[in-house]
C-alpha cells in the first residue's frame, strides 16, 4: 500500500504545470487539468466559429500525442519508493521530470498557440479576467492562512482535520502526530509555493510573448528545476512520515478505500 501511496504523491508532485495547485495524491484527476483551465479562461471571449475550430484541433492533437497514464503504469514506476532514502527520492524525481520535459513543452506550446488564435482585444480581455481571478485566489489563500493560524493554537477542530486519513479511526496520539508533521512542513511548503508561483508567472509571460521557443522554455525549466525537485521530495518525505504513523490495519483499510475510489473513477473515465 505504501508503494502506491508514495508513488501517486510523487507523480503528482513532479508535474511541473500542476505542482503549484496540487492538493491530493491522485494523478488521474490532474492529468490534462491544464486543458480544463484553458477552457475556463476562454469563457466569455466571444470566440468565432473559426477560432473554436482552430482551438479544438489544437487540443485534440495535444491529447492524441500525450495520452494519460494508467494506474498500472504509475504503480510500476513507484514500486520501490515506500522505503526510499532522500537520495533515491531525488534521483527518482529528477529522472521523472527529465522524462516529462517533452510533455511540459508540448503543453506550453499548446497554450502559446491558443493564445495566438485570439485577437488582441480578446487577449486583453483574457488577461483582465485572469487578474481578477488571481486577486480572488490570493484573498482565499489569505483567509485560509488566517484560519489555519487560529486552528494551530491547540484547536480541537484542527486536531480532527486529518485529510486522506479520515475514517481510519485514528487515536488521539496519531492525530497529534499528524498535526505535528503538518505544522513542521508548513514553512517549507510555503517557500515552495512561492517558488512555484514565480515559476508559473515566468512561464505564462514567456508563453504569451514572441520570444517563446523550445530553447527559451527549456532554459526557464532548467532555472527552476532544482527547486521543483526539492518541492517534490519534501512532499514525498512528509507523506512517508505521515503514513508511518498508521498501523498495519489502518494502512490496509486506506489501501482498500483508495482501490475502491480508483475503480469508481475508472468507470467514468473517457476511453
Amino acid at each position: 500500500m505504501k508503494k502506491l501511496f508514495i508513488a501517486s504523491a510523487l507523480v503528482a508532485a513532479v508535474s511541473v504545470c500542476g505542482l503549484a495547485a496540487a492538493k491530493s495524491a491522485s494523478h488521474e484527476m490532474r492529468h490534462h487539468q491544464p486543458i480544463k483551465m484553458m477552457i475556463k479562461h476562454l469563457r466569455g471571449l466571444s470566440l468565432t466559429e473559426t477560432q473554436r475550430d482552430e482551438i479544438k484541433t489544437l487540443v485534440s492533437n495535444f491529447r492524441s500525442a500525450n495520452p494519460r497514464p494508467s494506474f498500472d503504469d504509475i504503480e510500476r514506476e513507484g514500486f520501490a519508493l515506500a522505503t526510499a532514502t532522500e537520495a533515491e527520492l531525488i534521483e527518482f524525481v529528477t529522472e521523472k521530470m527529465t522524462a516529462k520535459e517533452d510533455k511540459f513543452f508540448a503543453l506550453a506550446q499548446l497554450r502559446h498557440n491558443i493564445f495566438n488564435v485570439l485577437t488582441p482585444e480578446q487577449q486583453t480581455l483574457m488577461l483582465e479576467k485572469e487578474a481578477k481571478r488571481e486577486a480572488k485566489r490570493e484573498a482565499r489563500q489569505d483567509s485560509m492562512a488566517r484560519r489555519d493560524a487560529r486552528f494551530s493554537k491547540g484547536s480541537e477542530r484542527m486536531r480532527g482535520h486529518h485529510g486522506p486519513f479520515k475514517g481510519l479511526d485514528l487515536t488521539d496520539e496519531q492525530k497529534a502526530e499528524l498535526v505535528a508533521l503538518k505544522e513542521e512542513a508548513k514553512v517549507a511548503m510555503q517557500s515552495h509555493r512561492e517558488t512555484m508561483r514565480n515559476f508559473k508567472d515566468a512561464q505564462q509571460t514567456l508563453i504569451r510573448s514572441d520570444a517563446f521557443s523550445e530553447d527559451a522554455f527549456d532554459a526557464l525549466v532548467a532555472q527552476y528545476k532544482d527547486d521543483l525537485v526539492s518541492a517534490a521530495v519534501e512532499k514525498a518525505k512528509q507523506r512517508q512520515a505521515m503514513f508511518a504513523v498508521l498501523t498495519d490495519e489502518q494502512q490496509a483499510l486506506l489501501k482498500a478505500k483508495r482501490t475502491e475510489e480508483r475503480e469508481l473513477r475508472e468507470m467514468f473515465r473517457p476511453n
